[in-house]
């Protein structure tokens, strides 16, 4: 955890979280919530369709950004997604190095929040911004809150807090150019329309701290926010978290029906969203959370963790990773895996996703016991057609609490098994099963019809829970994107690393040694090795480092690529 890192951060923007080491009980607590006037936030949940920057974020325009080639492109936009012209509208005061608003309602007693279509943020760059007890709206008539004359950039200022949203129900942030629902802005559509590869920058919302403080994340929802939805935003190079969703220590505060989707999340230090708390109960649940169409990229630690789910979480289509990239010198040990998952009543689903890069684990799984949650004997969380690709270590660990879910994996591929855990970790075992489970789990387990590309078996230790059949053991083709990073690294992105003098995680804390021809990514940009080098900072070492063009980062599949139908979808899925 972060501990002493919280007095400088605003209330919404709370602490680290994770698991505690890879194979003992469950996650440890997260960092305190910090005192000051800011607001803490929520989510929201999506729509199914069919299969279907390197960090300096240069303000390339929306409609400067290049659709890449590889697939068809031909998409005729749907314009309309938040309705007709808005009929009563509102922009927020500009011209100021910052907004905030911790009692957003209270602070424009003329304006009719119940009835207000449009929340407008002027154009400009800003320190912060805070948008605090947000109005309580219905699903029929939702606050739209977007940006209006240009691009809204935030953060970069070694602020307290760089964005925080909190309270209120039905709202929508969106970045997203709509000219019939006068969303958004032309010059500044990001890849809603095609334009993934090197869309760094070109956003409506572009939340980028430029690595400017230790311990702040891009967005942070909070303060009993609910019933909410986070569309077409960029977050990059905040030093811990891109987004934050949670309010601590309220077990009522429920967090339901929240849509996170077409975001593009990058070059972070710790996670790429971290969603519900790991302090000590009460905490609140979350609700029919859904995760979809989104780029997670070169996380430090986990690209995703999810915690304090109940029932009708859906994550899918996602491209999730490389994750752990700061392995060895994360804030934490065993905080550099990829998939994070806390679950405690309900049922959920992971399908369809992409899952590239991580130190420890692609998923771990937590059941979570909560006094009074309303588990029932048919809760299930299934992970279903799901690709899984280079790991230092192992695949998948489920803990042993017993909630009494039933966990699925069904027809998901593995590959990538280079095992060199032991570099930071001297004590670390090379992995002899695919797929672990916590000793003498109650929790039935349904392992079916998964393959994977390794050396060992899918399931070494097997438990009176586990039901398993048609695991098979055979070479697993890699998936092919349009236009990632680079060719080395895309083959396998366990190359690229967070640069870092020494490996702080290791008990010795060991220098570290660049080879010639390593890659790194440092402040958020990737640097090549031209010789072998140790201790010597890529952004002040010209003669040693090569600093590269930023990655284009456009994670969709090729045409013909194996694995079609995972990942982010194109052409979108219909609204």
């Amino acid at each position: 955890m972060r501990l002493g890192l919280a007095a400088a951060v605003c209330a919404g923007l709370l602490g680290c979280g994770g698991g505690d080491g890879p194979k003992s009980g469950e996650p440890s607590g997260g960092a305190p919530s910090e005192a000051g006037a800011a607001a803490e936030a929520g989510e929201a949940g999506g729509p199914r369709g069919g299969n279907g920057s390197g960090g300096t974020s240069a303000g390339t325009s929306g409609a400067g950004a290049t659709p890449s080639t590889g697939g068809d492109d031909s998409f005729e936009p749907t314009y309309g997604r938040f309705g007709e012209e808005p009929e009563n509208t509102f922009t927020l005061p500009g011209g100021k190095p910052e907004i905030y608003y911790p009692d957003l309602v209270a602070s424009f007693p003329e304006v009719d929040f119940t009835t207000l279509d449009r929340l407008y943020v002027p154009a400009g760059e800003y320190k912060t911004i805070l948008l605090g007890k947000l109005p309580e709206r219905t699903p029929e008539r939702p606050l739209v809150i977007t940006n209006r004359g240009g691009q809204v950039r935030v953060g970069g200022q070694a602020a307290n807090y760089v964005m925080s949203l909190g309270g209120g129900t039905n709202w929508i942030l969106t970045g997203r150019y709509d000219p019939t629902s006068k969303t958004g802005d032309a010059e500044f559509r990001g890849h809603a329309e095609g334009a993934y590869a090197h869309s760094q920058g070109s956003y409506g919302f572009l939340i980028d701290d430029a690595f400017s403080k230790e311990g702040l994340t891009g967005l942070s929802i909070g303060g009993k926010a609910s019933d909410f939805e986070l569309d077409c935003l960029e977050v990059a190079r905040a030093e811990f978290a891109g987004i934050v969703a949670k309010t601590d220590n309220d077990g009522a505060a429920t967090m339901k029906n929240v849509k996170v989707h077409d975001l593009y999340i990058h070059d972070t230090g710790s996670e790429g969203v971290y969603f519900g708390s790991t302090q000590m109960q009460p905490q609140h649940a979350f609700e029919n959370l859904q995760i979809y169409d989104n780029r997670f990229l070169r996380t430090g630690t986990e690209a995703i963790q999810i915690g304090q789910q109940g029932d009708g979480l859906s994550v899918h289509h996602n491209v999730f990773g490389p994750g752990a990239v700061r392995w060895r010198s994360a804030f934490q040990q065993y905080q550099d895996g990829n998939v994070q998952y806390g679950q405690r009543y309900g049922s959920g689903s992971f399908d369809h996703n992409i899952v590239v890069g991580t130190g420890d684990l692609f998923v771990e799984f937590f059941p979570t016991v909560v006094d009074g949650d309303p588990r029932a004997a048919e809760d299930k969380v299934s992970f279903a057609d799901n690709y899984f690709s280079d790991t230092s270590s192992g695949g998948v660990y489920t803990h042993a609490k017993d909630t009494g879910v039933t966990i699925e994996f069904l027809r998901n591929v593995f590959r990538g098994f280079n095992f060199d855990y032991d570099t930071v970790y001297p004590d670390a075992n090379a992995p002899v099963q695919v797929f672990g489970v916590g000793s003498n789990s109650p929790n039935p387990h349904v392992l079916r019809g998964n393959t994977a590309d390794a050396t060992f078996p899918f399931i070494l230790y097997k438990f009176p829970s586990v039901i398993e059949s048609d695991n098979t053991l055979a070479e697993v083709q890699a998936v092919q994107f349009r236009d990632f990073m680079l060719p080395e690294l895309d083959e396998d992105v366990r190359k690229l690393e967070w640069w870092t003098a020494t490996a702080t995680l290791s008990p010795d804390n060991r220098a570290v040694t660049y080879e010639a021809g390593a890659v790194v990514v440092h402040q958020g940009v990737l640097y090549r090795a031209l010789a072998d080098n140790s201790g010597k900072a890529p952004d002040q070492n010209a003669n040693t480092w090569e600093k590269l063009p930023d990655p284009a980062d456009d994670v969709r599949l090729m045409a013909g690529s194996p694995h079609q139908g995972l990942g982010v979808r194109w052409p979108p899925a219909t609204p």
